[in-house]
């Protein structure tokens, strides 16, 4: 912090989340508290770009595949791992715009975990 501003919000976090979270800001030679600020709004700020590029496109949910909804076209898409590349059922591509929505969400980690 660079003008030592009074901080007065506190938050719990899980003990393995808290570890985690500690290791990466140690590597990239950060505080805990300025890692997790940039973070939070990073993540914030790719809603927002979400919200922008593509508003009619929701998440859904996040399992074997991605499931999003196109207010668009008015169905589902599905995004998922195809021979270690994006696929979208919707478009039959690996090239879309809901493959570069799903690109820019978090929870895409979480896809890539479940595949393995």
């Amino acid at each position: 912090m660079k003008d030592k501003q009074k901080r007065n919000p506190t938050v719990a976090i899980e003990e393995a989340t808290y570890q985690k979270v500690k290791n990466k800001a140690k590597e990239k030679g950060l505080t805990l508290v300025d890692y997790v600020n940039e973070t939070l709004l990073l993540n914030v700020e790719k809603d927002n770009f979400l919200k922008n590029y593509a508003p009619y496109i929701e998440k859904i949910s996040v399992g074997e595949t991605l499931v999003l909804r196109d207010h668009k076209t008015g169905k589902l898409a599905e995004v998922y791992l195809k021979n270690n590349k994006m696929f979208c059922s919707q478009d039959e591509a690996d090239d879309c715009i809901h493959i570069h929505f799903a690109l820019a969400l978090p929870e895409l980690a979480l896809l890539k975990k479940r595949t393995r």
